[in-house]
């Protein structure tokens, strides 16, 4: 069935361009971030990390279909889908209303833990996030979504204050020097962070929430070419999952 739809590539690109818009390119081309380990990562000129991982792994299950993935600042990644100029945005959260530009999102991949860090003494356990956390400062990873809509209405209304910084690892430095009071970040992703940079005076208050993490592909791209490889990508994340393939590929970074 893929091969036979990968046939008609070729000789739709040029009506494709016509119905998706001029600022897509004709080779499939998928962004991730470059500096959020374990997930996303950037080495020399290549995406690397547990999402690359899996992406290249499913590529090599996709019969005949090619694509690229490139590595790149997250709020560019964004931009670069938003735009048009990228099919697919790798290892997004399901966010609607914050990236309604997103047509479809692939079958999930993995499920990440988000967990609320703050600076020693400025939060309790027990209080209800984000409801609870009014009047503090907190950090975020550019163009990130991961501390959720309600919290973004808050710093909508003036309630939070928001600082953000590039990466996971220089968001926990601010936080431990008491520059922000605290800070909203998969769990996985931070503790790495915490524990290769030797961080201290941060503590873990509370779990905000449990997300599921996507491909999601551009609204610009549509027809028998968007059609074929969103359905070639979504059975090789689920053979992947069945099989144990993300499983051993998430273990290779992470261990246990």
């Amino acid at each position: 069935m893929y091969r036979e739809l990968h046939s008609l590539f070729a000789s739709t690109l040029l009506l494709m361009g016509a119905v998706s818009g001029p600022a897509l390119a004709a080779e499939i081309v998928l962004v991730q971030d470059e500096a959020y380990p374990p997930y996303m990562l950037k080495e020399g000129a290549d995406a690397s990390g547990i999402w690359a991982d899996v992406v290249k792994e499913a590529g090599r299950r996709m019969d005949g279909i090619s694509f690229k993935l490139d590595a790149v600042p997250w709020s560019r990644a964004v931009g670069l889908v938003e735009k048009g100029r990228a099919h697919g945005l790798v290892g997004t959260y399901y966010k609607p209303e914050a990236r309604p530009w997103i047509a479809t999102y692939s079958e999930p991949a993995m499920t990440e833990q988000v967990s609320v860090y703050c600076h020693p003494g400025v939060a309790k356990a027990d209080w209800t996030y984000p409801d609870d956390y009014k009047g503090l400062t907190f950090g975020n990873n550019t163009g990130f979504q991961t501390p959720g809509a309600k919290f973004f209405a808050m710093v909508e209304a003036g309630d939070i204050t928001l600082q953000e910084a590039p990466s996971t690892e220089q968001n926990l430095k601010k936080l431990s020097a008491g520059r922000i009071d605290c800070y909203v970040q998969e769990r996985l992703s931070a503790e790495i962070a915490i524990n290769a940079g030797g961080i201290d005076n941060v503590e873990r208050v509370t779990d905000a929430s449990s997300e599921e993490s996507f491909i999601g592909y551009t609204e610009t791209w549509t027809g028998p070419e968007a059609e074929a490889f969103i359905a070639a990508m979504d059975k090789a994340i689920k053979d992947m999952k069945a099989d144990g393939t993300i499983d051993k590929i998430i273990k290779n970074y992470v261990g246990g």
